[in-house]
């Protein structure tokens, strides 16, 4: 067994996962998810392609992808918000511009008319419960919605994006659609324009089971500790690894023992006065074949 302490690694602006431990369930969810395209929302899609270029640009504006829509900013703003109905004109040139295929430009089309024509005589359960899903494969894919849900607990916490986006070190636009995200699906609410927790609890994620969400969340926390190692002092993070030679068919009782302590520890740092938003990151993983 060879066992050695590292420089310290632990990621300003990311969760100490409460008991959500970033492993939500996702058999039910794929499942639900398994037609093409029958759980996709024009308007979280849309979103979803703003998101990505503002990854990859972080100057990048609506302006920006207004103008790449043929759009006028405000009319794309509308639209995020729910303030504003695609028109099949529109949802037609965005997916033209934006490389959707037909089937997906059809499907946007169809439920766009539907939500339409029964906005005024059916009830919304229907709906939301699809948004739901999308929301939650949605909060899966991105680290900073736990860390949103964390930084309510802080000390001087603000419901304002602009200032959760500060906090996080992301866009006031991903900050604004998280926060929207997490309410839609019941994880926050607002009192008083107060964001404050629900308390709805998040199931384990079944062993053995992964997903492609899965894997973006833990390639970005895997990225995001690589960051700290440069930008994090010293004194603020902390990490140690050991490589040893082990008996795999003990594999499953390990993952109850990382489990266990995780959550202890956990419990143990979040009694007190709650300063910062940390994350607790465990890999064990075989380097040879």
């Amino acid at each position: 067994m060879w066992q050695i302490n590292l420089p310290h690694i632990m990621a300003k602006t990311l969760a100490l996962a409460r008991r959500c431990d970033y492993s939500i369930r996702m058999d039910k969810l794929t499942k639900e998810n398994s037609k093409p395209f029958a759980r996709v929302d024009f308007r979280i899609w849309l979103q979803q392609q703003f998101m990505a270029r503002i990854k990859r640009n972080p100057r990048y504006s609506l302006r920006a992808f207004a103008k790449l829509l043929d759009m006028d900013p405000s009319s794309v703003s509308q639209i995020f918000s729910g303030k504003r109905n695609a028109s099949t004109k529109v949802i037609t040139k965005a997916c033209n511009v934006l490389g959707a295929g037909i089937k997906q430009q059809e499907s946007f089309i169809y439920k766009s008319k539907e939500k339409f024509k029964n906005s005024t005589h059916k009830s919304d359960s229907e709906t939301d419960y699809e948004l739901m899903a999308e929301d939650v494969f949605s909060i899966i894919s991105d680290w900073y919605h736990f860390a949103l849900l964390e930084l309510i607990n802080i000390d001087g916490f603000d419901s304002r994006p602009s200032w959760c986006a500060r906090s996080l070190g992301i866009s006031t636009f991903e900050a604004q659609s998280a926060i929207e995200r997490m309410v839609r699906v019941g994880l926050l609410r607002y009192e008083e324009d107060t964001l404050v927790r629900t308390g709805k609890a998040l199931t384990n994620f079944s062993p053995g089971m992964t997903s492609p969400a899965h894997k973006n969340l833990q390639r970005q926390i895997i990225e995001m500790a690589l960051k700290a190692v440069d930008e994090i002092k010293s004194e603020d993070k902390d990490i140690t690894a050991m490589t040893m030679a082990i008996d795999i068919k003990k594999l499953p009782e390990a993952r109850k023992k990382i489990a266990k302590f995780r959550r202890e520890l956990c419990d143990f740092l979040e009694d007190g006065e709650q300063t910062r938003v940390y994350q607790m990151a465990f890999q064990l993983y075989p380097v040879s074949k």
